[in-house]
């Protein structure tokens, strides 16, 4: 058995066992006893003790009756119960996942967004660097751009004094 049988309680009977046995080994030596003193008697005598048995028998039925319905309904009462507590947990259980669910999504939706400003952060920052590396490149070439036109400059000073005839 496992440890949560062990700790389940029996159900209370409302009577014990033995008392009831006790109770009706009594009524049946009532019985036995009347109808030997039934036999002694006449046919009025019979027919009363009849009468009064069958009375007996009748109220005996009613009670029994009586106490099985009470006892049926207290069970149904129970089972109703003990339904509507194991519907009510595992509505609770869904609701608790579903809340999980929300959660956990909510958290991965968050994690994709930081994941995309930092991707999107660093495609600027490659940006901006190849912006000033080109412009680095752009002031590089117009240094040379500039020593090319003042070396232009200075060969053709150079060709018309060649022209002129200087040295």
């Amino acid at each position: 058995m496992n440890q949560g049988q062990n700790n389940r309680k029996e159900p209370q009977m409302s009577f014990k066992l033995s008392e009831g046995l006790a109770t009706l080994s009594a009524k049946s030596k009532d019985v036995e006893d009347k109808v030997a003193r039934a036999q002694a008697d006449g046919k009025a005598r019979i027919d009363a003790h009849l009468a009064e048995a069958k009375s007996s028998a009748e109220k005996l039925k009613g009670e029994f009756i009586s106490r099985a319905s009470a006892a049926r309904a207290d069970v149904d009462g129970k089972a109703s119960a003990a339904k509507s507590a194991f519907q009510g947990k595992v509505a609770q259980l869904k609701a608790d996942v579903e809340a999980r669910k929300s959660e956990i999504a909510a958290k991965v939706a968050a994690r994709k967004q930081a994941i995309n400003v930092k991707d999107a952060e660093w495609n600027y920052n490659d940006a901006m660097d190849y912006a000033a590396n080109c412009i680095d490149w752009a002031v590089i070439a117009l240094a040379d751009v500039e020593e090319a036109a003042l070396e232009v400059l200075d060969a053709r000073v150079r060709l018309e004094s060649v022209k002129a005839g200087g040295a």
